[in-house]
């Protein structure tokens, strides 16, 4: 088991199950990943966003939306984006605070839900396991801060903030193409914390591997899955 939290930011990565081992007994330990996660990422999206022009985010923005506009809308859109480009940054960091421990706390539901019925934890431990669970998404934010370190210019695409995503990877979609959005949305790190819910519930729930990783992965399989679907 980690001995101690600095071992466990560690262990999270190489060795996930001692981690999840050891958490019901030292819950407290969390607040400090959760402070990882909310430092880096807020660094990470306001350094994107830093050096850019108003008028390429502006420009950027319309890219993404254009194919289902008309002239007179893509102007008026332009005019709207443009009073509101400079402050890109702020906005996406506040919405990142806010939106990041409510997300939390809808993972911490569901592992709940599906992993109590033997022995009933509180939902405190679920939500220390949320947080653990998305540590791999520190590793995709420093990732993006290495990649606007080593660009030259510093008005990137913005979908380079997806640069993990299966379209950023493999597809190479452009935007109006049917499965654009789903590719660019659906980014590797999930299946990274996928596998972790997986390693907690196997330790705390008893389940077997096989129903473990269901479990732990049927969330990404129902979201994109039912999204397939429906393109």
């Amino acid at each position: 088991m980690s001995k101690n939290v600095g071992q466990a930011l560690v262990d999270i990565y190489v060795a996930p199950k001692q981690v999840f081992n050891v958490l019901p007994e030292k819950k407290g330990w969390s607040w400090l990943p959760l402070l990882i996660i909310l430092a880096v990422n807020t660094i990470g999206i306001w350094y994107f966003y830093s050096g850019m022009s108003p008028e390429w985010i502006v420009e950027q923005q319309i890219a993404q939306t254009a194919h289902n506009m008309t002239p007179a809308e893509i102007e008026q859109s332009r005019a709207v984006m443009g009073q509101m480009a400079d402050k890109t940054g702020i906005i996406s960091v506040g919405a990142l605070l806010v939106m990041t421990p409510i997300m939390l706390a809808i993972m911490a539901l569901y592992l709940m839900l599906v992993g109590n019925p033997g022995q009933k934890r509180p939902f405190g431990d679920w939500f220390a396991m949320a947080i653990w669970s998305n540590m791999p998404g520190v590793i995709n934010m420093l990732g993006l801060i290495v990649l606007v370190l080593l660009s030259s210019d510093p008005n990137l695409p913005l979908t380079t903030a997806n640069y993990l995503s299966i379209n950023q990877l493999v597809l190479g979609l452009e935007p109006g193409q049917a499965w654009y959005a789903w590719a660019e949305n659906f980014n590797l790190i999930f299946l990274w914390i996928s596998g972790l819910f997986a390693v907690g519930l196997n330790s705390w729930s008893g389940y077997s591997a096989a129903k473990s990783t269901l479990l732990g992965f049927l969330p990404l399989v129902v979201i994109y899955g039912l999204w397939a679907v429906f393109i």
